[in-house]
């Protein structure tokens, strides 16, 4: 019975690590308008203020932006085949 607890636990922990780094990933790389509006989409049925949901925003993408996880709105980032190519033709040459 033992064994067979610590085997949930495990396997719980192991799902928990991977739901987080999912959720990390999902919400890193975007920009500030595009955080706020995922985040207004997921609050808009349980918080029907809209001043609450901006407050609530301010927090979230204040946090995003501490971590390093939100890009600039303007900058021209793509997903890295510009950057495989030209990195390509330098080892090529």
């Amino acid at each position: 019975m033992k064994k067979l607890f610590k085997l949930a636990a495990i396997v719980g922990i192991a799902f928990g690590i991977n739901k987080m780094a999912a959720t990390k990933k999902e919400w890193s790389g975007l920009t500030e308008a595009e955080a706020r509006a995922r985040l207004d989409g997921k609050l808009a049925s349980k918080v029907p203020d809209a001043s609450k949901r901006a407050e609530i925003g301010d927090k979230v993408v204040d946090g995003l932006r501490k971590r390093g996880m939100l890009r600039e709105a303007d900058s021209d980032r793509s997903d890295g085949s510009v950057e495989a190519a030209a990195a390509g033709e330098a080892t090529s040459g």
